[in-house]
């Protein structure tokens, strides 16, 4: 059984034994602080870089308690929007360990980003992005280039083909290094997909990125300039894995860096890994309401579809795994499918499950929720967001990270 199962088995029965779940509660959400510092280590000892900074994707998983909890542990946060960086602030995140990514900075975000929060590690997503700076920012430029590789990323997640939106192409080489010699830039970004299969793409993107670098450098040095590239944020991207093996898949990413990159730790190492950091960290239980014969397929109505795990109906499913609870673990197997509260068809979280048949009033728990969850909630049918707690397993201790909540009317 894995750790995040064996808690989240002890989270559901505690949380009825202190009568947190209302009959209201038809669904609740739960986050794993065990888990989520056990990844964040990790990732932390992998690099081995003491300087460096892991700035975890917002966008990914933004609750408030829990990005507060992230600071407090001394990881930085990745803001993809102006409103993330208030999110980041808020959580009581320095402006020097918020990377800030957001491709449509407004001149008003930018001038904001100079006068309140000095430091902030900056990357615009154009050269005419540039034009927009002040003279003498307060804070760090970085420029994001796209690598123009193949990642093998599903096509929705991939930013790196020559028609991005994302970044300035490897392509326009010398118009990028003539931006650094021109403008206050001291970090280069690249970030070539998310959900990453082909790794050698992901170490290869990195290597140009180096090379331009290295180039730039040079070329400073040359001309008499003290200014250098001294930060190379590599952002993030791979795919999510439990930490069962080793060496893992994010230490062997490090060590195929190390071996085609070496000189990459000559620089501030900068990341932003969202959904491998989260992916593992979250579970949510949710009510059978209605479980009805469809020819051979038993379908499951659940509280929680696509307005939680969007992308689990939208483009594929993940890798959630479905726990009947109780009574209903032991039922027979039948092929199932599992629908959402939605209004519209497209609304499955998953079909042809083998699961123990299910019947109205079952709990049934979904693990593996912890990234690109509830951060993507939507608001279609406008339906309650779920109550959110917080469990430390190895203290026996459960928390109410925020309550029941409706997007239009509030707590509920």
């Amino acid at each position: 059984m894995s750790p995040l199962k064996e808690e989240a088995l002890w989270a559901v029965e505690a949380t009825k034994r202190l009568e947190l779940i209302a009959e209201v509660d038809t669904a609740v959400l739960f986050h794993s602080w065990n888990q989520h510092k056990r990844y964040l280590d990790h990732l932390r000892t992998a690099f081995g870089q003491e300087e460096a900074l892991h700035a975890v994707a917002i966008k990914t998983q933004p609750h408030p308690a829990i990005l507060a909890q992230v600071v407090q542990w001394g990881f930085g946060l990745e803001a993809a929007s102006m409103e993330e960086v208030q999110l980041a602030i808020q959580a009581g995140c320095s402006p020097d360990r918020i990377v800030f990514d957001s491709p449509v900075k407004t001149r008003r975000e930018i001038q904001e980003c100079n006068s309140k929060y000095p430091g902030i590690r900056f990357n615009v997503n154009s050269l005419e992005e540039l034009h927009r700076l002040p003279g003498s920012p307060s804070f760090p430029v970085g420029i994001r280039i796209n690598p123009m590789v193949e990642t093998g990323a599903p096509s929705v997640y991939h930013v790196s083909h020559n028609e991005s939106k994302f970044g300035v192409p490897l392509a326009e080489k010398e118009a990028i290094l003539e931006a650094i010699d021109h403008y206050p830039v001291v970090q280069l970004h690249v970030h070539s997909g998310s959900s990453m299969a082909n790794l050698d793409s992901a170490v290869a993107a990195i290597r140009s990125i180096l090379d331009v670098a290295q180039e730039a450098n040079m070329r400073l040095e040359n001309k008499g300039v003290s200014r250098r590239i001294h930060s190379i944020d590599i952002g993030g991207g791979l795919m999510p894995e439990e930490l069962t093996d080793s060496p893992s898949a994010m230490e062997g990413y490090v060590a195929a860096l190390r071996t085609s990159c070496p000189d990459l730790w000559d620089y501030r190492i900068i990341t932003e890994f969202g959904q491998w950091s989260y992916f593992y960290t979250g579970y949510a239980i949710s009510k059978v309401e209605y479980a009805v014969q469809r020819g051979d397929a038993r379908v499951a109505y659940v509280h929680l579809g696509a307005d939680f795990l969007l992308r689990d109906a939208y483009v594929k499913p993940r890798g959630i795994e479905f726990v009947p609870l109780a009574e209903a673990a032991h039922r027979p197997l039948q092929c199932t499918d599992i629908a959402g509260p939605l209004c519209f068809a497209g609304d499955y979280l998953q079909k042809g499950l083998d699961l123990p048949r299910l019947e109205e009033g079952d709990d049934l728990l979904m693990l593996h929720t912890g990234s690109n969850a509830y951060a993507l909630w939507s608001r279609h049918c406008s339906r309650t967001i779920p109550m959110v707690l917080g469990v430390d397993f190895a203290t026996a201790q459960i928390t109410v990270l925020s309550p029941r909540t409706n997007p239009f009317l509030g707590t509920i």
